[in-house]
């Protein structure tokens, strides 16, 4: 019997919504060297619907479960974000549509050095009526949404409460609800009582006022999220894996060494168990494996969260999990 039949990932009965405010037509050029000042040609360019909640949907897809991406969209470039996410990825989109365009985030990777050097465009500005729009288009999205990833930051000022907003419309409809975010937009969906938050040690540190650069900080700055309402806490530590709490215990998830490509995206992929896991019910060394797995082999090829779950599962066998 294989480790998959096992584990038994099934098709659930109801879905996961992931939500992206800020997304992007993802652009990477790949070049021999960059030299400021001079034209470049390159050979290779991709391109793909970039958004961390897009990217959460992929992991969950792979993982064999039904899910749908919610962004906020505008203009040809928010076309074809949705077109690439429905034709690429096959995934059910539900877009929120504005007026103002969406957002290309071009990235140039030096093949001889592998630096990456990304350019982020301004996102959209949002408009009040657009804001109502957006939380009537979200509270209509509910019916059978087991759980809700909201990801990423807000593309305006006038969005920083959004996830405050939308976190009580999700509970209501009877969802559960992950919050991967920092800044201002993580501080209003605190304040919603998430069901899981997700920040990195930074993003923790930031938000909290102190570094957590030890295990006693780490301990500590999990005990505060706690203290906020907070059910399940997972801090990411990068390549070094994660912390999962619960309130009661703490989990340490070590990955194996691995040859890392591109790590870009594993902390969303880290996600997509932990939002299985809730919605199935799994144990916290069940989510705590299987998260870091899915984050860990992300990072073993270039293409955001085109993983496979053979690939999770060696990962996941290898996979060391202590008392935290």
């Amino acid at each position: 019997m294989t480790e998959q039949a096992i584990y038994n990932f099934g098709m659930p009965n109801t879905m996961i919504l992931t939500f992206t405010p800020n997304p992007c037509v993802d652009k990477t050029v790949f070049i021999d060297r960059l030299k400021v000042g001079e034209r470049i040609r390159s050979e290779r360019c991709t391109c793909i619907p970039g958004g961390k909640g897009t990217n959460v949907s992929r992991a969950v897809k792979i993982f064999g479960h039904e899910t749908a991406a919610m962004n906020i969209v505008g203009g040809h470039t928010g076309r074809h974000v949705v077109e690439m996410i429905e034709e690429q990825d096959g995934i059910r989109t539900v877009p929120c549509w504005v007026a103002d365009q969406t957002r290309t985030i071009t990235t140039v990777l030096e093949e001889c050095t592998g630096t990456q050097t990304a350019f982020f465009e301004p996102g959209p500005q949002v408009t009040e009526a657009e804001h109502k729009s957006i939380l009537n288009t979200f509270r209509d999205s509910l019916e059978d949404v087991s759980v809700v990833v909201l990801s990423g930051t807000v593309p305006c000022p006038s969005l920083e409460e959004l996830y405050g907003e939308l976190i009580p419309i999700a509970h209501a409809a009877g969802c559960k609800v992950i919050l991967d975010s920092h800044s201002a937009e993580f501080a209003a969906g605190l304040t919603a009582k998430p069901d899981m938050i997700k920040p990195n040690h930074d993003e923790a540190a930031k938000h909290l006022g102190y570094p957590v650069d030890t295990l006693e900080a780490q301990h500590r700055a999990i005990a505060d999220f706690h203290n906020t309402g907070i059910p399940l806490v997972v801090l990411s530590l990068g390549k070094d894996g994660c912390l999962v709490s619960d309130g009661n215990d703490i989990l340490r998830a070590t990955p194996p060494i691995i040859d890392e490509v591109n790590p870009v995206g594993s902390g969303d992929a880290l996600v997509a168990p932990f939002a299985i896991g809730l919605q199935e019910g799994w144990d916290l060394e069940r989510m705590a494996r299987y998260g870091c797995a899915a984050g860990t082999a992300n990072a073993m090829s270039w293409d955001i969260a085109h993983f496979t779950m053979d690939e999770v599962e060696e990962v996941a066998r290898r996979m060391e999990i202590t008392n935290g």
